[in-house]
């Protein structure tokens, strides 16, 4: 009977309002950062730049949005106080894996005060079946702005949501996906974030107590047209799209004049893929004379030394790189198209001039023998960056990677607990898990080891090292392993997608 009535429900079309009405959409950030032991660890709060760009969208196009934002909350109740006053009559929920439990509890609180709660995000794009079972009307399966006020339109009206461009609605048996929305063009046509919804000093004040600096996100593009086997883009697919150098320069010298920003993280997926528009940037920060220092994600193959010398004179701090492994033989797996030659090269160049670097690392992919680790391990040990991450792989839904192993995942696939991504080994692989959770002990042995670099003989650090290789190569490693070899299973290639790449010119 319940089911009945779920279906029922998610089918129907929205009770009508009158004409007159004017949309009100409330758009949620489930994300409580107390609740991420990643946050703990690496201090990184910003807020949701999707919501931001969400939120001026709609406004721009005449509806009235508010915006709850989680990250400094304890729990839902500030979505349920922010219903009740204002009364949506849709609210978009961004989500994300580690949100999913919370975006499911803020749907059935949206439902029982009338509104229509609409899922969007990475996650919800990635398994739309997960969130229409568990309450939500809809999930939007693209670009969210223009489909979200197509969304709120339809509500205020009393028209079906069925048949949205850019839409999923109803649960199973009869579910409609609405043909694909296209892409914004050109991203200028976007209105600035919508900053002030949000409490902007609760971030700048936290990060000002902690760094001495006012720090905020920014992005400059969406998607990302290089073909990673494991990276999801449920979102922006493989599409490209910037926006224009002067307008990115009009956001800083806003952020830098209005909030008093002087630290800016560049968020887009890859940063600087086209050097020529990134010059251009460069020289408007020049010439506006911006003083503020800056970070971003790029890849080893774009990060040439005169670029990286220039960067650096203008503010560059530093730099997430993926390098992902120490074996080129796993990069090729990977589909990375880059070559240990230029992570070195990279590396160096980010070391002479005086850059962090913050290096992604991954374990147990497809493929991946000790051997391999060992090879991550020493060119970890030679550059010793100054941050890093080292997980375990995570087969997401829609990649070619977890195609290749979908037979062999555990539990469905997905980790034991929200947060457990990149610390469990979710498929039958190679080795057991323990084995993995051993190399990251190591990485994290050699991290310690290069802190103390110049305060103990350099003698002392190499024989440290020596000893964590002989303890692994005698002992633990064998133990670990015992009598196995890897399943062929595990050691299949993953083929790179058929077709052109489609990769824009680097300029390089």
């Amino acid at each position: 009977m319940v089911a009945e009535d779920r279906r029922s429900r998610a089918s129907a079309t929205p009770p009508p309002s009158s004409t007159a009405d004017v949309p009100r959409v409330l758009l949620v950030d489930p994300y409580v950062a107390r609740d991420d032991p990643m946050e703990r660890k690496f201090v990184e709060l910003y807020p949701s730049l999707g919501i931001l760009s969400l939120a001026a969208y709609l406004r721009e196009a005449g509806q009235r949005v508010e915006v709850v934002d989680l990250t400094f909350e304890r729990g839902v109740r500030p979505v349920e106080r922010r219903v009740r006053s204002f009364r949506p009559h849709v609210v978009g929920v961004h989500t994300k894996s580690l949100t999913h439990e919370r975006s499911i509890e803020i749907a059935g609180l949206v439902r029982e005060q009338g509104a229509v709660p609409i899922a969007g995000g990475p996650d919800a794009a990635t398994r739309p079946e997960v969130y229409l079972d568990g309450g939500f009307e809809a999930v939007a399966n693209g670009e969210g702005e223009a489909t979200l006020v197509d969304v709120a339109e339809r509500v205020v009206q009393g028209r079906p949501l069925a048949g949205t461009a850019g839409l999923i609605v109803g649960p199973p048996g009869s579910r409609s996906v609405g043909p694909p929305r296209p892409f914004l063009r050109p991203l200028d046509r976007l209105p600035m974030p919508a900053w002030d919804l949000i409490d902007m000093e609760g971030y700048l004040g936290r990060w000002q107590r902690r760094t001495g600096e006012r720090r905020m996100a920014v992005l400059t593009s969406r998607g990302c047209p290089f073909d990673c086997s494991w990276c999801s883009k449920p979102t922006f697919g493989r599409s490209f799209r910037q926006l224009s150098p002067e307008r990115v320069l009009r956001e800083l010298l806003l952020l830098k004049q209005r909030y008093r920003v002087d630290y800016v993280r560049f968020c887009d997926d890859v940063f600087g893929i086209q050097r020529a528009w990134l010059e251009m940037l460069l020289d408007g920060m020049e010439a506006a004379r911006l003083d503020v220092g800056f970070e971003c994600l790029a890849r080893v193959d774009l990060l040439k030394p005169d670029l990286l010398k220039r960067m650096r004179s203008l503010g560059l701090a530093r730099v997430y790189v993926g390098v992902e492994s120490g074996s080129q033989k796993m990069l090729d797996l990977m589909n990375r198209g880059t070559r240990l030659a230029q992570v070195e090269r990279a590396a160096q160049s980010l070391r002479d001039n005086g850059i962090r670097q913050f290096w992604f690392l991954m374990l147990g992919y497809p493929g991946e023998t000790v051997e391999d680790i060992d090879a991550t391990l020493r060119l970890f040990r030679k550059f010793s960056p100054e941050e890093y991450s080292v997980s375990i792989a995570v087969p997401v839904p829609g990649t070619r990677f977890y195609d290749s192993v979908r037979e062999y995942l555990k539990v469905g696939g997905r980790p034991r607990r929200a947060n457990q991504g990149g610390k469990s080994l979710l498929y039958e692989g190679s080795y057991p898990e323990s084995l993995y959770h051993w190399a990251q002990a190591r990485f994290e042995w050699e991290a310690a080891l290069s802190k103390v670099r110049g305060k103990i003989a350099p003698r002392i650090l190499s024989g440290l090292s020596d000893a964590a290789d002989r303890l692994d190569r005698t002992l633990v490693g064998p133990i670990l392993l015992g009598p196995r070899s890897p399943p062929a299973r595990a050691t299949r290639s993953i083929r790179p997608a058929s077709g052109p790449t489609d990769r824009p010119s680097t300029g390089a």
